[in-house]
């Protein structure tokens, strides 16, 4: 074999190996994830969460919860805010149904763990049927992936904070910081929707490729203001530390800063 053959085919073998071996490596990757832990840092109301055997159930404050595979059902006037540990938090209001198709994390170690970043890499699916589902999401892995479905669409997420309310007239979707792509159901078009704009999309104008109305907007109507407010604060609301058995993270609630600004509940004097 010539010397500038042997020399190709001594690079080329090379890069073939590597490609073996990073598609070995995803695949050990993606073998290593497990289900991952949300924590609920508050509700009310009528909440109902049904788990991927059927068994239903309603949550507990603080209780933590397997979401990969549940349903959740909310009835009037009721909310619930969640911490999932790859830095996503989630607010559903009232009369809403929500299936979390998938939610799955790699394990992380402790030298990983971060209250500012995702410590490993995650897959969230959400599907939203009805009602109202606010995320915030702005500390995942590059590599993560965050999809919701709707019944006119998909979005996906990255780095923002987004309101979604789906109805009989479409869903509105509405980014309240950062960016947001809106893919059509035919995959071929998408929208960016960039903070402070609103688009909603009926189910005639999403076959059209097009959305029904697009908006910039100066406030949020005061209940969605309030769930996206809510939303943010649960995201610092709960530390998850690395499991030494690679299992799934263990949560730790983390005290409001405000509880420290509480007065003494007793006097305390010093003397010299």
């Amino acid at each position: 074999m010539p010397l500038k053959a042997h020399s190709v085919w001594h690079v080329l073998r090379g890069m073939i190996a590597a490609v073996v071996l990073f598609a070995g490596l995803a695949a050990v990757q993606a073998g290593e994830m497990i289900e991952g832990i949300a924590v609920v840092t508050s509700e009310q109301g009528a909440i109902q969460i049904t788990d991927k055997d059927g068994r239903s159930s309603s949550p507990d404050l603080h209780e933590p919860l397997i979401l990969n595979g549940s349903r959740i059902q909310t009835g009037k006037g009721a909310y619930l805010f969640l911490a999932l540990s790859n830095g996503v938090s989630i607010g559903i209001g009232g009369s809403s149904e929500v299936a979390f198709e998938a939610y799955l994390q790699q394990p992380f170690t402790a030298k990983k763990e971060s209250i500012l970043h995702e410590p490993s890499v995650s897959e969230l699916s959400i599907r939203i049927t009805t009602g109202t589902l606010a995320i915030v999401s702005n500390q995942l892995s590059p590599v993560s992936q965050a999809r919701i479905y709707l019944p006119t669409g998909e979005i996906r997420i990255h780095s923002a904070t987004c309101v979604l309310q789906n109805n009989d007239l479409g869903t509105r979707i509405t980014a309240c910081e950062g960016t947001l792509t809106y893919y059509y159901p035919d995959k071929t078009k998408r929208e960016f929707i960039v903070e402070p704009q609103s688009i909603r999309i009926s189910q005639h104008s999403a076959g059209l490729g097009q959305t029904t109305e697009s908006t910039m907007i100066t406030s949020l109507p005061e209940d969605c203001r309030q769930l996206a407010a809510a939303t943010q604060h649960a995201s610092t609301r709960v530390f998850f530390k690395a499991s030494a058995s690679g299992g799934p993270p263990q949560p730790v609630l983390i005290v409001s800063p405000d509880y420290f600004k509480q007065p003494s509940a007793r006097p305390y004097e010093f003397n010299e």
